[in-house]
């Protein structure tokens, strides 16, 4: 029953500790707990101690007036000290991390008091008083000289541990978060390729497209023909970038005009676009669906809710060492525009994930009236890595 409620007692603890630890620091200790009793790390305990007291032995025999048990005393206790200091430093580095210079000046001090205290005992066990050896000057030399030179040694030893694992800490934390990050830009590379795959082959968007198709074709044949031309280059355009992880300025515009040209024939004279591209411009590279998102948002948002209608104009021009493109419509504004939404967010999430504070999406208010979104962007784009410093 005792034994029982000790385990519970351990197993709430450990799991308390292991709470309280980063995920690196998790696994060491995972590791070193599976090693030491899955693998009978255990043993090696045994091995240093008997080596510990063939050791012992060996200094008694020589001639520094120390017997067998004091030697054994003091070099289990220096051993197994050290040991447990090693394995302290190992698992807690991150406690010492801005304190070297603290530790490295209290350790030789409490290495002195440590000494003065074994003294103490040692005149004890031999039958002496314990403030005896102080009347030895020179005894009382050589114990402040070697523990303060322990210490030091000890100390820097310690701190050397501490600051390679510190620095193996950093490496491995710097590792993993580029790891989620990647992860990360992954997952949004997939959403917005889903999302792209459902604003492109929504069932609605096709039957509505194809049933302006066949009111057309009811009264005037040519141009039911160009509207299901622009479908089919809309369609064209799409597909490709849909299975690839970037794409260029000039495919993504064939799509937005594609994807244009097919809301006038639905909206009628509500709406009218313009699309500018710098030529120099026409190879540059981005992620797909960012472009399309944008002039997306300004038809349902913008264009649509507004009886009148606007017009929509998409431009790309760059300006020194960066690339700005445009989504610019003059419909509803911002009064009707609702908060951030899932387009939106996964634009600027992407932006993060691919360049940090090196790209942005701005939002705001045109003139004279309507919305504006516009990316900044820099002129080399990553588009499948992240690269945030």
């Amino acid at each position: 029953m005792h034994i029982a409620a000790l385990r519970l007692h351990y197993r709430t603890f450990s799991q308390r500790v292991l709470s309280s630890l980063s995920e690196i620091e998790r696994r060491d200790v995972q590791a070193f707990d599976r090693w030491f009793y899955s693998n009978r790390g255990w043993l090696w305990l045994v091995v240093i101690a008997g080596v510990n007291f063939a050791v012992a032995g060996a200094a008694s025999a020589l001639p520094w007036n120390m017997s067998f048990l004091e030697a054994a005393v003091l070099i289990n206790v220096i051993v197994f000290l050290l040991l447990w200091s090693v394995l302290a430093v190992w698992f807690g580095y991150r406690k010492f991390h801005g304190k070297v210079l603290r530790y490295m000046l209290l350790t030789p001090l409490l290495a002195l008091v440590g000494a003065c205290v074994g003294a103490g005992i040692g005149a004890i066990i031999k039958g002496l008083n314990p403030l005896e050896w102080l009347i030895d000057k020179p005894q009382v030399r050589h114990i402040v000289i070697a523990s303060l030179v322990f210490g030091f040694l000890y100390s820097l030893f310690t701190a050397i541990i501490a600051h390679l694992r510190n620095r193996e800490y950093a490496a491995l934390a710097t590792k993993l978060e580029l790891e989620r990050r990647e992860s990360d830009l992954s997952c949004q590379l997939a959403r917005s390729r889903l999302r792209m795959l459902q604003l492109q082959i929504e069932p609605h968007f096709l039957f509505n497209t194809l049933g302006s198709a066949q009111q057309l074709a009811a009264h005037r044949a040519p141009e039911a023909a160009r509207l299901i031309g622009d479908l089919i280059c809309f369609l064209r355009a799409a597909t490709p970038s849909m299975r690839e992880e970037s794409t260029t300025l000039s495919q993504e515009a064939a799509l937005v005009e594609a994807y244009l040209a097919i809301m006038r024939v639905r909206l009628g004279p509500r709406l009218a676009f313009s699309v500018a591209i710098a030529r120099e411009l026409d190879s540059f590279r981005l992620p797909p669906g960012m472009l399309i998102t944008l002039v997306e948002n300004a038809i349902k948002h913008g264009i649509e809710p507004h009886a009148p209608g606007g017009e929509i104009r998409v431009s790309a021009a760059r300006k020194g060492g960066r690339v700005v493109i445009t989504v610019a419509d003059t419909g509803a504004g911002l009064s009707s525009t609702p908060g951030p939404g899932i387009g939106l967010a996964n634009i600027r999430e992407r932006l993060r994930l691919l360049c940090g504070d090196r790209a942005e999406l701005y939002l705001g208010e045109n003139e004279p009236r309507g919305f504006i979104a516009r990316l900044d962007l820099p002129a080399a784009m990553p588009v499948t890595v992240c690269c945030d410093d």
